[in-house]
């Protein structure tokens, strides 16, 4: 399985394209969560629409007033936490 190229286009923090997204896991107005080749990423804002997705290429288009653009950080395993 090849892993897609990811990128973030930004435009004037109310329009944007990413790519090397394997999946959108949540959307709503104030939010859109997904996963990219590059891992969890989250995007909050409010107004913000999907104005295409695809799966195939792995690119996503959306529009709103864009707030923050978040990476979920991977947690410790447990072991590691348990003995520092």
């Amino acid at each position: 399985m090849e892993t897609k190229r990811h990128s973030i286009n930004l435009e004037a923090r109310n329009r944007a394209l990413i790519t090397g997204v394997e999946k959108v896991t949540d959307s709503s107005p104030a939010a859109i969560n997904m996963v990219t080749s590059e891992g969890p990423l989250s995007v909050r804002g409010s107004e913000i629409k999907i104005n295409s997705f695809s799966v195939a290429d792995g690119t996503l288009s959306f529009e709103g007033k864009i707030d923050r653009i978040e990476y979920a950080s991977a947690k410790k395993p447990l072991l590691r936490r348990i003995f520092k």
